[in-house]
């Protein structure tokens, strides 16, 4: 039994840049989908804003000794689980090191969801750069009221720049049967990756509801990223990084708030050479559509190993946090092979999409402490040390970290997706 292996281009390349003939083939759409997201994850991770947690791992030297490897297993299928409920499990080759399987498992329905979130009504500006370049470009920033957009006038040139094609993986929303991990399971619903594993090999899933689908990814988890800091005499700061192979472009954003009398400033940057404000260049992008970004200079080219923050930007932010994505690959597989006969209809059974992305996080200014290693407990939060309990307050309530937090509330947090959590752990133990 062979399997269709279609590179780095993506289902919608294959299904609409094909010959005419194939073109003119009907094409039936799988019924059951399997997407494998890889993230590959130095310094702490980001998001919009670091919590608690993340600060206080960056100040004591980081929770890790190198780059984390992350995975998430997202199966939807429009076919019924027999019986209910839907339940699958991933056969994962020995080079993954977790075991022979992953358990992909259904959320449970009625189950508490996330915490509240707390919105504060925002007050203060946002102030927008974008561009690599020790000098700010001319007209900037753009500065956005946060009052005004708490009150639903949203500023025609906040989301500047072209709309950037995320593709989202299958979810409980989207599939009438899904599956996932990690999860709540309590046999390997949780498992943390290994720094050894690796993707390659041959894989199996199989669940109650789905057909079997066996495949080997030749596709693994990208490098760690390594970052370096250099201040010029001017005051902007230049971000230094290792060139990732594989990666189909890069992206930087910087993030920082201050408060003076209760009003905060957040600043924004990006390095995009036209204007972009939290557009999805962070998330995983497909190489398609990298190379489109890339053109439009909305990512940097995967031959770009360096950035320039404009001195304006970091003047006006005096610190803050910033975060460099590598887009990687993409590997597709089509169960059954397209037929060489145009004629005969392409009824596809199955779908599995293996996606890969590397991020790096740190604070401006301070050098990449995160891969110094540190001491971790269980629940893999940092081991205290001497006054590191008030330090990770300062952390939650104060300083950089503290100030972007609460600048978040309201209209604007979730505009930025760094809404403040109620009941937030404390960021380290004991």
């Amino acid at each position: 039994m062979k399997w269709q292996i279609l590179g780095c281009c993506g289902l919608a390349a294959v299904l609409t840049t094909s010959t005419t003939a194939q073109q003119a083939q009907k094409v039936i759409p799988p019924k059951t989908v399997y997407w494998m997201s890889a993230a590959t994850q130095s310094g702490f991770g980001l998001g919009s804003a670091p919590s608690a947690s993340d600060m206080m791992r960056m100040a004591m030297g980081g929770g890790s000794s190198g780059p984390v490897r992350q995975l998430a297993l997202d199966l939807g299928s429009k076919l019924p689980p027999s019986p209910a409920p839907a339940t699958a499990e991933h056969g994962i080759p020995p080079t993954m090191n977790m075991g022979t399987s992953l358990p992909l498992r259904a959320p449970k329905k009625g189950t508490p969801g996330p915490p509240a979130d707390e919105f504060e009504r925002p007050k203060g500006k946002l102030l927008l750069f974008w561009g690599c370049g020790e000098n700010a470009r001319p007209g900037q920033p753009i500065v956005i009221d946060f009052a005004k957009v708490a009150a639903g006038e949203i500023p025609a040139n906040l989301f500047g720049g072209e709309r950037v094609r995320v593709a989202r993986p299958p979810s409980a929303s989207t599939w009438p049967t899904y599956v996932y991990w990690p999860n709540a399971d309590r046999q390997g619903g949780s498992k943390p990756v290994p720094s050894n594993a690796s993707l390659l090999g041959e894989h199996k899933v199989a669940g109650n509801f789905a057909p079997d689908m066996q495949f080997t990814l030749q596709q693994d988890w990208l490098p760690g990223i390594s970052t370096k800091q250099q201040k010029l005499p001017s005051g902007a700061v230049t971000l230094q990084w290792n060139v990732v192979p594989g990666a189909t472009g890069h992206f930087a954003q910087m993030v920082s708030a201050k408060e003076e009398g209760g009003a905060p400033t957040i600043v924004f940057w990006a390095s995009s050479e036209v204007q972009t404000f939290y557009s999805g260049m962070s998330d995983f992008v497909s190489p398609s559509e990298a190379q489109r970004l890339v053109g439009r200079k909305m990512l940097m080219p995967p031959s770009q190993s360096s950035c320039t923050i404009p001195k304006e930007a970091v003047k006006v932010a005096e610190s803050g946090i910033f975060m460099l994505v590598s887009h990687g690959p993409e590997q597709n597989i089509i169960y059954p092979p397209r037929p060489k006969d145009p004629k005969v209809d392409w009824v596809q059974e199955w779908a599995v999409k293996a996606r890969f992305v590397s991020r790096s996080g740190g604070i401006l200014g301070m050098e990449d402490m995160a891969a110094a290693g540190g001491a971790t407990t269980a629940s893999g939060k940092p081991k205290c040390k001497p006054d590191a309990a008030t330090e990770a307050g300062k952390a939650a309530g104060g300083g950089v970290g503290g100030s972007i937090g609460r600048a978040m509330g309201g209209a604007i947090g979730g505009l930025m997706g760094g809404k403040k959590k109620k009941g937030e752990d404390q960021a380290c133990e004991p």
